[in-house]
């Protein structure tokens, strides 16, 4: 054997004694990564089962997979409770928030949508997407407003829903100003001229 053979042996052994041991150690990881995987290539049915089991064992991550595996699946409600045990893991997750507004937006519970995306924004106001569904949600709940409840409720409920509705606006109004306060602090960075050219 020459020595390059030597060294390209070593190496293999090497790497799969680390396979090994993160197998041995860590091999929620390995199943999360191999369930990312599956979803990527669209076999839900697998990839839930997978973080099903991998949910078992624990971890906000495994949680937060089996929810978005079974709202690729189209099984919402499913999806909805597995996102809620993930929410109770990391509430403040922003993430986790946004899949949650995904999911009810699904099921056209537009209220339950936005106060999702808005807590989401709440935790991660550059989220660009986040703010696209809000929007989209606010629209949607403006076409569909949800049923009246009961008339037993008191009368000052349009003053309280228009409360809610300013501060959803104030939200949408505080991340359009910070965009633009980012693009101009971005347009100050460029040097000024120091000398004319003649």
């Amino acid at each position: 054997m020459s020595k390059k053979q030597i060294v390209l042996l070593s190496i293999l052994a090497i790497l799969l004694l680390l396979l090994i041991l993160e197998l041995a150690f860590r091999p929620q990881v390995l199943l999360n990564s191999l369930g990312r995987e599956l979803l990527n290539l669209k076999r839900f049915e697998s990839a839930e089962q997978l973080f099903a089991r991998n949910q078992e064992k624990g971890g906000v991550v495994s949680a937060s997979n089996l929810a978005k595996s079974r709202y690729k699946s189209g099984k919402f409600d499913e999806a909805e409770s597995a996102s809620e045990a993930a929410l109770t893991q990391d509430p403040q997750a922003a993430a986790l928030h946004y899949d949650r507004g995904n999911i009810a937006y699904q099921k056209q519970d537009y209220e339950a949508a936005v106060k999702s995306y808005e807590q989401a924004l709440l935790a991660d106001p550059s989220d660009a997407d986040c703010k696209a569904n809000l929007e989209l949600a606010l629209k949607m709940l403006d076409e569909n407003p949800p049923p009246p409840e009961s008339e037993d409720k008191p009368e000052n409920e349009p003053e309280e829903q228009q409360r809610n509705e300013d501060e959803v606006r104030n939200i949408l109004e505080a991340l359009d100003n910070l965009e633009a306060r980012d693009r101009k602090n971005q347009n100050e960075k460029t040097p000024p001229k120091t000398q004319n050219w003649w």
